[in-house]
């Protein structure tokens, strides 16, 4: 544990300000989990309606503690709290968590309350959690820092899992359901509104826990987000895997904004890259959550994804072939010596070829040795990665004896073994005793087995990408020339571009008003003509854009045309030129977008272009800065990435030059990170293998403060 916060979680004593002999008040509360649940500190009940509560001295106020607790619980009015925070530091308490709410989410008068608070706690040297929260428990102590339902039954038993939740009530929840399945937990803090402690700091203070092996958080949002991914990459490196559950993902929806790309970009496809990024093993309900707690406490990181299937059934291999193949597991083809070996020991009515069906009834005391050595075989194969047992309904004499091989088996080998079982644990303790004590994770359905096999080896994947490949860093750049802000028009965007060594097509300019043959002559065709405006953002929606124009002639009058429309539409006063461009040779139009997000900064966004942009909504995002191999890595992410691929005569697509422009792009991101608002470059076209990109149309967006 980090040394900063190991008062705050291992406690030696516990001040409660606020204390009161109603167990059913905040303050009650906890007194109550202390006293009963034997904690083994000092507790200083504060509150001068008592001189005594449950046989304790209790004080009139924190002035009149005979010497300072390692953390104050704050169960009072959220008017009260400012001040009791500076009498904490001034007594010399450098932890306190604030249980009540009335703060930022009571509106303006709340929200200054909060900075008071915040005030009184910098000033007096003070770390807060809270305010609006349930505070925290260190589980091994007994130690009951809250109120609320972490402080009542079902109690949780000590284990390597430490929690941050940022709702107390549904957060809880997930921890319960965790504990339910087996699992024991370290720390749970429930963080509240984080006014101060935020949800990276409590990640690098588990990840320098050495008890804590594995964190489970549930967050609805960050206002950390840089600081997120550091604290996530430390759990990945340290190889405590990082479970979180992030909820609030449909409810802000997308953002308003001028560009494709962040019209298109939900709050939630950032957290997804941003967690991608880092190696957080995302979970979407509490028994994905407890599945994969159980998974990587106890398994090795997968291996690959190559996996092998053993059952007395039929039909459950068939399920898990379906689920297999829709999470990308797949079912290997054993080597000739494992069947040679599957052959000699199982029935001659099995199935060997994988999945394999060692035939219902075969797992008896007579067999238990020839059973061993089957699951033996299969654990040897290099070729098999991860190993399902699917014992479905068996109980009784037979579980024992199956799990008793596999876990012999098992200890052998430093690859993934996972049971599925339908039956519950009253109907079969021995068996679920033994592989408990075996550590091989029994899972409630075939499908879980297929899903949980492929978040150890993602996470094995993106920790190895951890430990080979350092963060990027990026120097400070500085533009050859300054730039305005607000919204710059096509030219002025593709200027930008250059400058970060971005192909874009080699455009002329001309003044708002009608072309001459003398000005259009030279020109190479066929061109685009298209509107040169900082306020108008989609030109070919008002037919700004005229594509495949011939001959000077042809572009003559389209000018006039454009200038009779703009005129007509009383837009004529928004246009500040023309802009005539060369057609790109035919290739796959995509989109390359930036968007700085409020959380996590600068994120890049790619997506098929044209009119496919808004239509499939196909996109992939990661945060800049990154890398070529980032670039590529976005190309293949996406649904439709088949599509750079040769079809029908149709040539394969230079990805290598996509990817290289994508970290420019990042480049560009990063390096402007203060100033730009948005960017859209739309479309980048993408000609055949070799003969490159190139950005046909670009809208930049600086921010005006």
């Amino acid at each position: 544990m980090n040394n900063n916060f190991s008062p705050l979680f291992n406690p030696k004593s516990i001040a409660i300000i606020g204390a009161s002999a109603d167990f059913g008040r905040p303050g009650g509360q906890t007194l109550q989990a202390l006293t009963e649940r034997k904690y083994q500190g000092d507790i200083y009940p504060i509150n001068p309606k008592y001189k005594e509560l449950v046989g304790l001295p209790c004080y009139a106020s924190v002035k009149d503690l005979p010497k300072p607790s390692d953390v104050a619980v704050i169960a009072l009015p959220a008017a009260q709290v400012p001040q009791v925070v500076a009498d904490c530091g001034q007594q010399g308490i450098r932890f306190a968590v604030v249980l009540g709410g009335g703060f930022r989410e009571n509106g303006e008068e709340g929200l200054n309350l909060e900075r008071a608070m915040l005030k009184s706690a910098r000033d007096h040297h003070v770390r807060l959690i809270g305010p609006n929260c349930l505070g925290l428990v260190n589980v091994q102590q007994q130690a009951f820092v809250g109120f609320g339902s972490i402080t009542k039954a079902p109690f949780l038993k000590p284990g390597a899992v430490s929690a941050v939740i940022q709702s107390g009530g549904f957060g809880n929840s997930l921890v319960i359901r965790c504990a339910a399945a087996g699992i024991g937990f370290r720390y749970v803090v429930a963080s509240g509104n984080e006014a101060d402690i935020s949800t990276p700091e409590l990640i690098n203070a588990f990840v320098d826990d050495p008890e804590t092996k594995v964190i489970l958080a549930y967050i609805e949002g960050l206002s950390h987000g840089r600081e997120f991914l550091k604290a996530a990459r430390r759990a990945l490196i340290a190889g405590k895997p990082l479970v979180i559950w992030k909820a609030g993902n449909t409810q802000q929806g997308m953002r308003a904004a001028a560009s494709h790309t962040a019209n298109m970009a939900g709050s939630y496809d950032i957290f997804k890259a941003a967690f991608r990024e880092v190696g957080v093993i995302e979970v979407g309900d509490m028994e994905e959550a407890a599945d994969y707690v159980k998974a990587v406490l106890s398994q090795p990181p997968g291996l690959g994804f190559n996996a092998a299937i053993m059952g007395g059934s039929g039909g459950s291999a068939v399920v898990f072939a379906d689920a297999a193949d829709a999470c990308g597991i797949h079912i290997a083809p054993l080597q000739t010596e494992t069947l040679a070996t599957l052959k000699e020991n199982l029935p001659s009515v099995a199935s060997l070829d994988n999945p394999i069906d060692y035939a219902a009834g075969f797992i008896s005391e007579k067999n238990q040795q020839r059973f061993e050595s089957s699951v033996d075989a299969v654990l040897s194969d290099s070729g098999i990665h991860h190993l399902g047992l699917l014992f479905a309904t068996v109980t009784g004499k037979t579980g024992k004896i199956g799990a008793l091989s596999l876990a012999a088996a098992s200890k052998k080998h430093k690859k993934t073994v996972l049971v599925f079982s339908s039956v519950e644990y009253e109907d079969a303790p021995e068996m679920f005793q033994i592989l408990e004590e075996a550590q091989i994770p029994v899972l409630r359905s075939v499908s879980r087995v297929a899903k949980t096999m492929r978040m150890l080896t993602d996470y094995a994947v993106a920790r190895n990408k951890a430990l080979t490949n350092p963060p990027l860093e990026m120097p400070d750049f500085k533009l050859d020339q300054p730039f305005a802000k607000g919204t710059l028009n096509e030219n002025a965007s593709k200027l930008l571009l250059q400058q970060f060594s971005i192909p874009v097509t080699d455009d002329k300019i001309f003044e708002f008003s009608p072309l001459t043959l003398d000005q259009v002559e030279g020109l190479h065709y066929p061109v685009a003509l298209k509107l040169l405006s900082s306020e108008i953002l989609h030109k070919s929606d008002i037919g700004g854009v005229r594509l495949h124009i011939k001959d000077p002639n042809a572009l003559i009058k389209a000018s006039l045309e454009m200038i009779n429309l703009m005129t007509k539409a009383s837009l004529n006063q928004k246009c500040s030129g023309f802009l005539v461009s060369p057609m790109s040779s035919p290739g796959l139009e995509t989109i390359v977008g930036v968007i700085n997000d409020p959380v996590f900064g600068p994120v890049v966004a790619l997506g098929l272009g044209g009119i496919h942009t808004e239509i499939l909504k196909d996109m992939t995002y990661r945060l800049a800065p990154f890398n070529e191999d980032s670039g590529l890595a976005m190309i293949k992410e996406l649904r439709s990435a088949k599509i750079f691929e040769p079809f029908r005569g149709q040539s394969a697509r230079d990805i290598q030059a996509l990817a290289k422009l994508l970290a420019s792009v990042s480049r560009l991101a990063w390096s402007l990170r203060d100033h730009l608002k948005e960017l859209d470059i739309n479309p980048v076209i993408v000609g055949a293998v070799g003969s490159g990109v190139i950005a046909v149309d670009a809208l930049a967006i600086l921010k005006s403060d």
